[in-house]
C-alpha cells in the first residue's frame, strides 16, 4: 500500500499568456524603452559579426540575435540597483542593463536623445568586446567577460553555469545587507542540467535568496537539442522539488517577459524567495558567427523560417502599431537612434583608412598591463604595524584548536561584514572540529550550516563577498575543493584579473588536512600546490596557534582570496599567545627562521616544522648545523625569497620537506625558483623529501611509509648539510 506524499511547501508552474490589455497597461513609455533597446541590440550584434568579418574581433563572438526580447523585457522591469549576472551569450543583458543604469530618470526614447552616459556605455561595451583599452576590463575580458559593478552588470561567465553561484552569493548579500535589490541570473538550456545550478537553487530556498533564475530556452546548447539533454522538456519544472515557483513565458515577447520579471520583483522584495523564469526563445545563427544553425545540420531551415516569423525586432513594433501604442514615425526613430549610436561606437574604436576599417595603435592596450590586477593592488595594511613573538612579554597558553575559533570569534566582533559558513559549522558543539566553538552563541546570525554541496557554497561565498561581505567558509577536508573547483580557481581566482581588477573577493577559505589520520586517499590531501596553480589565491599555512591568530587576522583584511591551511595533528597542540590582545597581524610573505644553522638551509610549514626542528636537533651530535625555516606563506607570488635566499647564500644547500606526494608537492617548482634566483650559492641541487607518488593508503603501517618521518628527514639533511644531493 502506498501512501501520497504531501510536500511541505507545494511549488507551481505556471505559463503566462499576455492580451492586448496588458499591453496598455504596461504604458507607452516601457513599451517604447523596450523596444529602443532590441533595436540597439540588434543593431550591435550585427556590428559586432562585421567586425569579425573584417578580423576586427579575437576571440569567439556569441549574439542573442533573436533573443533579444529577454534582455528588453528584463531591463525595462529592473530597478536601476537592481543586479543581472549572464553568461556567454551577453551582449544583449549587459548593454540593456548598462543603458537603463545610465539613462536619466524618467528617460524616454521617443522624445529624449541617447545621452553622453549612455553613448558611453554603447562605446566601452564594443571597445571591450574588441579588446581595446578604453572596454569595461580594459580589453582583457572581450566578449565573454563584461564587467560594470556601477551598473548592476555582475559579469557575463564563459564557464556554462559558471556564474549562477555567483549571483545567487550577490543575492545573498542583499538579504543579509537588508536591502531590497533582485539580482537576476541569466543562462541556458544547457546550464540547467550543470549540478551548481542544482545545489545552489536548493540552497537559495532554504535561505530565502532574492533571486530570479532566468532560463533562457533557445532548445540547443550548441547542437544539442533540449530533447536530448532533458527528460524533462519544460524546464522550468525542474526546480519545482526545491520548492521554488516558476512561470514558462513567450522569450519572443518583451510584454511577457516584462511582466514575469516585474511581476517577481514585486513579491521577492516584500517576501525575499527564489523563482525561476523559462523564457521560450530562439537564436537565429549557429552558436557562434554568422551561419544559420541548418548549416551545421542540427536543425532545419523550415524550423528556422517559423521562429523568424516570430523575431521580436518585427513583429514587437507591428504588434504595437497595430495596437495604436506605436507609429510609423516612432518606429523609424528609434531605428535611427540605434544606427546612430552604433557609428558613434564604431567611429570611437576605429578608423577608415582607403575605405576599410582599422583599429588605431594607441586605441590598443599596453602589454605590459595585462600583469597586473592579479591581485588587490591597494595597500590594505597602511598604519598596520606587523607583529611576531618577540614583540610581547606576556602570554597566555592556548592550544592551535582554540586560536582557530577565538580568532574567528574576535574577527566577527570587529567586523560584521564577516559572515561562517560550511558543512555542520553550527553543530557539534564548534563545528565538527571545534573551530567554531563559541560562534552559535555569540553571532547565530551570521553562521550558517550548508548542505554537503562544495560547489554551492564555495560559489555563493564567492558571490557574497564580491557584495561586499567577508565569508570565512570551512571546507571540512581539502580534498573536497576538487568538488568546488570551477568555483574557487575559475571563478574567485580569476575575475579579478579577467574584470581588470574592477572586482574583489575577500575571501577566507579554512581547510583542514587530515594527513597521519588513516582517512586514505581521499580525504589525505595537502592542498597547497593546488591552490598555487592558480595566482590570484594567498595560501597561509600557520603551525602554531600563535601564528594562527595573526595570520587570520591578515587573511580577513586581505581584497583577495585567502586559503589557511590547517592540520588535525596540529589541533591539540599548545602554545602561548599574547594575554591582552587578540588584534595583532603578522606579515603576508614573511617567513619565520626558528632555527639558525650554516650547513643547510631546511624549508617546511605545518606538522613538517616540529618534524624538521627534531631532526636538526638529531644531527647537531653529527657536527651538521641545519637551518630550519616555517615558510608560512606558500603561493609562489608571495613566498619569501629574501629569507631564503640569505640563508641559502650562507648554507650553499637547500631541502623542502612536505607530506604530499611529489607530484603534488611546492618542491618542484619551489626548487626550480630557487635554483634560478640563487644558483650561484648553491653548491648542490636542491633537495626534496615528500611522500611517494601514490594516493595515501589507510593502514597505518602504510601511511606511516609515505609520511616523511623523523629518520628520513635526518637522513636527507645529513646530505644536504654535507652538500651531497
Amino acid at each position: 500500500m502506498t501512501q501520497l506524499i504531501e510536500q511541505k511547501a507545494p511549488a507551481v508552474c505556471h505559463a503566462m499568456r499576455v492580451f492586448e490589455e496588458d499591453y496598455r497597461a504596461v504604458g507607452k513609455d516601457d513599451l517604447a524603452r523596450m523596444l529602443a533597446l532590441l533595436y540597439l541590440i540588434r543593431e550591435f550584434e550585427t556590428t559586432l559579426l562585421d567586425l569579425k568579418d573584417e578580423n576586427l574581433i579575437h576571440g569567439p563572438v556569441h549574439t542573442s540575435i533573436g533573443q533579444e526580447a529577454v534582455a528588453a523585457g528584463v531591463a525595462t522591469a529592473l530597478r536601476k540597483t537592481d543586479m543581472v549576472g549572464s553568461t556567454h551569450r551577453a551582449h544583449g543583458h549587459f548593454l540593456s542593463k548598462a543603458l537603463m543604469y545610465y539613462a536619466p530618470e524618467g528617460f524616454q526614447p521617443l522624445l529624449d536623445p541617447i545621452t553622453p552616459k549612455m553613448q558611453e556605455a554603447i562605446n566601452k561595451t564594443l571597445a571591450e568586446i574588441m579588446g581595446l583599452k578604453d572596454g569595461w576590463c580594459g580589453g582583457r575580458g572581450g566578449s565573454m567577460h563584461l564587467y560594470d559593478g556601477e551598473s548592476g552588470n555582475l559579469g557575463s561567465n564563459a564557464i556554462v553555469g559558471g556564474g549562477i553561484p555567483l549571483a545567487t552569493g550577490v543575492a545573498w548579500a542583499q538579504k543579509l545587507q537588508k536591502k531590497d535589490n533582485v539580482v537576476v541570473s541569466f543562462f541556458g538550456d544547457g546550464a540547467v542540467n550543470q549540478g551548481c545550478f542544482h545545489e545552489v537553487a536548493n540552497m537559495a530556498a532554504l535561505w530565502g535568496v532574492p533571486i530570479i533564475y532566468f532560463i533562457e530556452n533557445n532548445f540547443y546548447a550548441v547542437g544539442t537539442n533540449v530533447n536530448e539533454a532533458s527528460f524533462v522538456q519544460d524546464l522550468a519544472l525542474r526546480t519545482l522539488s526545491y520548492g521554488i515557483n516558476s512561470v514558462i513565458v513567450d522569450g519572443m515577447d518583451p510584454v511577457a517577459v516584462y511582466l514575469a520579471t516585474r511581476d517577481a520583483c514585486t513579491r521577492m522584495r516584500a517576501n525575499p524567495f527564489p523563482f525561476v523564469i523559462e523564457a521560450k526563445t530562439y537564436r537565429h545563427y549557429h552558436h557562434a558567427g554568422r551561419l544559420a544553425g541548418s548549416a551545421f545540420g542540427y536543425r532545419t531551415k523550415e524550423e528556422e523560417a517559423q521562429w523568424l516569423e516570430k523575431d521580436p525586432i518585427t513583429a514587437f513594433p507591428k504588434k504595437l502599431m497595430s495596437l495604436g501604442l506605436l507609429s510609423e514615425a516612432e518606429d523609424e526613430r528609434l531605428k535611427a537612434m540605434a544606427k546612430d549610436a552604433l557609428a558613434k561606437a564604431l567611429a570611437f574604436c576605429t578608423d577608415v583608412k582607403d575605405g576599410k576599417r582599422y583599429i588605431p595603435a594607441e586605441k590598443w592596450p599596453a602589454p605590459e598591463s595585462v600583469l597586473r590586477h592579479v591581485r588587490c593592488e591597494d595597500d590594505v595594511f597602511a598604519g598596520i604595524q606587523f607583529k611576531e613573538r618577540e614583540d610581547f612579554t606576556t602570554f597566555r597558553p592556548m592550544t592551535y584548536g582554540e586560536a582557530i575559533a577565538a580568532a574567528t570569534l574576535r574577527n566577527m566582533e570587529r567586523d560584521e561584514r564577516v559572515i561562517v559558513l560550511g558543512e555542520e559549522v553550527a553543530n557539534l558543539r564548534g563545528g565538527p572540529y571545534g573551530a567554531t566553538k563559541g560562534i552559535k552563541e555569540a553571532f547565530p546570525e551570521r553562521l550558517f550550516n550548508t548542505p554537503i554541496s562544495e560547489t554551492g557554497f564555495s560559489g555563493i561565498a564567492g558571490g557574497a563577498a564580491s557584495a561586499g561581505l567577508r565569508p570565512v567558509v570551512e571546507i571540512m577536508f581539502p580534498d573536497f575543493a576538487l568538488m568546488a573547483s570551477d568555483q574557487l580557481f575559475n571563478q574567485i581566482g580569476k575575475l579579478r584579473h579577467m574584470y581588470g581588477g574592477r572586482i574583489s573577493f575577500p575571501l577566507v577559505v579554512r581547510t583542514r588536512i587530515a594527513i597521519g589520520y588513516g582517512y586514505g586517499g581521499q580525504h589525505s590531501m595537502d592542498p597547497a600546490a593546488y591552490f598555487a596553480l592558480f595566482s590570484g589565491w594567498r595560501i597561509l599555512a600557520p603551525s602554531n596557534a600563535f601564528d594562527y591568530i595573526g595570520l587570520f587576522n591578515t587573511a580577513v583584511r586581505f581584497n583577495d582570496p585567502v586559503v589557511i591551511l590547517e592540520h588535525g595533528l596540529l589541533y591539540a597542540e599548545k602554545d602561548q599567545v599574547p594575554a591582552d590582545t587578540m588584534d595583532y597581524y603578522i606579515q603576508y610573505g614573511k617567513a619565520k627562521v626558528l632555527r639558525e644553522g650554516k650547513d643547510v638551509t631546511v624549508l617546511t610549514y605545518l606538522t613538517g616544522v616540529a618534524k624538521c626542528l627534531e631532526a636538526a636537533k638529531q644531527l647537531e651530535a653529527e657536527g651538521i648545523s641545519a637551518e630550519v625555516i616555517d615558510l608560512r606563506t606558500l603561493d609562489y607570488t608571495g613566498m619569501d625569497y629574501e629569507t631564503i635566499g640569505a640563508s641559502v647564500k650562507k648554507t650553499g644547500s637547500v631541502l623542502i620537506v612536505e607530506q604530499s606526494p611529489r607530484s603534488l608537492s611546492l618542491s618542484g617548482r619551489l626548487a626550480d625558483e630557487i635554483q634560478s634566483r640563487f644558483f650561484d650559492y648553491l653548491d648542490c641541487p636542491v633537495g626534496k623529501v615528500t611522500a611517494p607518488d601514490v594516493p595515501l593508503p589507510v593502514s597505518k603501517v602504510l601511511e606511516e611509509f609515505c609520511i616523511p618521518s623523523v629518520a628520513r628527514i635526518k637522513e636527507a639533511m645529513a646530505i644536504g648539510g654535507r652538500h651531497q644531493f
